[in-house]
């Protein structure tokens, strides 16, 4: 932490960093049991829904110090691009610029180069461009801003997507909108709640009779953020009509992010090291990376398996169990990448797969620590990783329903 920075970050603050995290996890546990009372009885309208969704964020939003640093990255890719320097790069250090130094003063040494797609980084770029005349705090903000506006929109256009009556769109809704730890990463700025947003509105345009437009949306959604790609490749699998539409959306995608899969290759992969942490191989991990990542692999094709059956049977359930192989090979499954696994958990929010993907938004929450408080020992890590991925066991059982409302 900086004294001059005007956003504060929990981060690298050791012992002290112990009670503004706990004070976060008891708020959320809280919130979280509102949230399970409020699924549980339904019948809530979009309007309500949104109308306490605004309302938590805004309450997030007073809290005086948050856990990611994103936000500072965002806004220093957006500045490099703007000033002719590659974001796909890593910036000089130490360097005057005061959005790259506001950035760099938060990883310390130099901050990670951008994994975003073009599209995000000309956003960031026009973002900067327009506010940066106001100060570093006016740029955070907009990206927050923007990122609680993506989330309403997109518990909007997740109503919108789901089959059936109005009390199973508004639980679908209600899953998405007020659940805790999504709320918070929104309050946070992550820019997966715009990707999800572009998403969900090319699945509405998928139900709507425009199949291959919307899967070719769901795509280019990759130009933010790369998880539509999957997205799309799973539309073109499972549904004919948006075949075209989905392979022209990839291919384009794949076109214009090849700066950022060049710099995967060349810049990111090469100098990166693996270092798990709150997830399934985080528990393996003293075994060696070999021996983890099998495991996961192992337990990822388990998952895909049975999610290609409820798929080919159109049971919705299946998305999410195709979410929970994703999660399990994510070595740092980070607090915002839940969004997805709610959004998905959504479909069938009573059914088994989706209370445990809602069950692990909130587990992702410790992830927060090793960045907060510093890298625990192997030991503790690997309890972390345990308690972080505890809620996958329910998936032992064979006990399977959806009624679209929790048991």
């Amino acid at each position: 932490m900086s004294a001059p920075q005007p956003l504060v970050v929990v981060t690298g603050w050791g012992a002290r960093a112990l009670p503004p995290l706990g004070v976060l996890l008891a708020f959320v546990v809280v919130a979280g049991i509102v949230y399970a009372i409020a699924l549980r009885r339904g019948r809530l309208s979009l309007a309500t829904i949104l109308t306490v969704s605004a309302i938590e964020m805004a309450a997030a939003w007073c809290a005086p110090a948050l856990f990611s640093s994103d936000v500072y990255a965002y806004a220093a890719y957006g500045e490099m691009s703007r000033v002719g320097l590659d974001p796909y790069a890593l910036a000089p250090a130490p360097s005057a610029d005061p959005f790259v130094r506001a950035a760099q003063l938060q990883w310390v040494t130099a901050f990670p180069i951008c994994v975003y797609g073009p599209a995000f980084v000309a956003f960031a770029r026009a973002t900067v461009a327009l506010l940066g005349r106001y100060g570093i705090a006016a740029v955070l903000g907009a990206f927050r801003l923007a990122a609680c506006g993506a989330f309403l929109c997109g518990i909007a256009l997740l109503y919108g997507v789901v089959a059936g009556d109005r009390t199973r769109r508004g639980a679908a809704a209600a899953t998405l909108g007020l659940n805790p730890a999504a709320i918070w990463c929104a309050a946070e700025g992550h820019n997966d709640a715009l990707a999800l947003a572009i998403v969900l509105a090319g699945l509405l345009l998928v139900r709507r009779g425009a199949p291959a437009w919307g899967a070719l949306l769901v795509a280019l959604s990759a130009t933010v953020k790369l998880p539509g790609i999957a997205v799309a490749g799973i539309l073109a699998a499972f549904d004919r009509r948006a075949r075209a539409g989905a392979l022209a959306g990839i291919a384009i995608a794949l076109l214009v992010c090849a700066p950022l899969a060049f710099a995967a290759m060349t810049r990111l992969g090469p100098h990166g090291s693996y270092a798990p942490q709150a997830s399934l191989q985080a528990i393996l991990a003293p075994l060696g990376p070999i021996a983890a990542w099998g495991v996961a692999v192992i337990a990822a094709a388990a998952l895909t398996a049975r999610a290609v059956t409820l798929l080919r049977l159109r049971e919705p359930e299946g998305w999410i169990w195709l979410g929970l192989a994703v999660w399990v090979l994510i070595p740092n499954p980070y607090p915002w990448y839940s969004l997805w696994l709610v959004a998905l958990s959504a479909l069938a929010p009573g059914s088994r797969a989706g209370l445990v993907g809602l069950a692990l938004s909130f587990t992702s929450l410790l992830r927060y620590l090793p960045d907060a408080a510093g890298v625990p020992p192997p030991p503790l890590a690997a309890a972390l990783g345990a308690a972080a991925v505890f809620p996958l066991l329910a998936l032992l059982g064979r006990r399977s329903c959806y009624n679209g409302r929790l048991p």
